[in-house]
This record gives C-alpha cells, sequence and structure tokens, in this order.
C-alpha cells in the first residue's frame, strides 16, 4: 500500500474509531524491486461508513485515505539535484504520495486480553503522479496501469 513489500509500524484511532494515522518503516527487497530500497511512510485513514458488527467479527466496508513515503537512498532526491536544470524532473523520487480506497474485516479478541482485534484488509491505491500523469496523457496510461493491490493484517492493542 505504498509502505513497502513488508511493513511494520504502530497507529492511533480516535476514539469514535472514524480517523486512524500510522506510521510505518518498510522494505522492498532487491529479489522484488532491483534494489533494496528502505522507507518511512504515513498512512491516514478515514472511516466514512459506519462498522457492521456480528458478535466477534467487525467489517468496516469502506475506508479511505492518504499515504505519504520517503524512501532512503543517495539515488533518490526530493530536490531537483545541482548538476540538472531547474523543474528538470516533475517529481522528486525520494517522496512519493497516494490514495487509496478499501475495506477491512476484524475479529475482536475478549476485553480483557492485551490485543484488541486483529484485521485483515484491503486497499486500491494509485500514487498521486501516476494520476496526474494519465490524466495529463490518458491515451498512453490507463487506469489498470496505475492501480495498485495492497493486502494486510493490522493488530490493535489496547
Amino acid at each position: 500500500g505504498g509502505t513497502g513489500f513488508i511493513a511494520v509500524g504502530i497507529g492511533y484511532s480516535n476514539k469514535n474509531q472514524k480517523l486512524e494515522g500510522d506510521l510505518y518503516y518498510g522494505y522492498l527487497p532487491e529479489s522484488i524491486g532491483g534494489v533494496p530500497i528502505h522507507s518511512i511512510s504515513t498512512k491516514f485513514f478515514w472511516i466514512p461508513i459506519n462498522s457492521i458488527s456480528r458478535k466477534k467479527y467487525v467489517l468496516e466496508p469502506l475506508m479511505s485515505g492518504l499515504v505519504a513515503n520517503y524512501s532512503f537512498g543517495k539515488q533518490y532526491f526530493s530536490f531537483d539535484p545541482s548538476n540538472y536544470p531547474y523543474r528538470y524532473y516533475s517529481f522528486p523520487t525520494a517522496i512519493h504520495s497516494a490514495l487509496f480506497l478499501g475495506s477491512r474485516i476484524g475479529f475482536n479478541f475478549p476485553t480483557n486480553t492485551f490485543v484488541s482485534r486483529l484485521s485483515v484488509y484491503y486497499e486500491i491505491l494509485s500514487f498521486v503522479r501516476e494520476i496526474i500523469s494519465m490524466v495529463s496523457n490518458p491515451k498512453s496510461l490507463h487506469v489498470t496501469d496505475i492501480v495498485t493491490l495492497s493486502l494486510g493484517a493490522k493488530l490493535n492493542i489496547k
């Protein structure tokens, strides 16, 4: 989901569980990405539709949000390198942002345990620079070229 092939993190959910914020460390191995990539990401969730609860299970049918990611390494830059003219590159290579939609289903643990919920989720994500590229060049890019599927698990602790 824009955070790396493998990501671990911590987060916070507001009292009514409609807004969440997470911070992740992510890693993409060389065998998958061609070069190893380490990154830090923040993810902000908005859950606009009320959860559906059935006994121990909770379905959150719609989540939306924003991911902001920073990739570490001297091959990446946040601002145009000095050896290139100003605005030579349209987008920085170290900083990425993306928008996503998804849903998740969770299992609630008993109230006397340290863990409150274990959830699995999916997200359909697109990076903002890819959306801009598609809008400015619709004959070359299609929605299927810019959309990514993310799968994951989230453990809520008290």
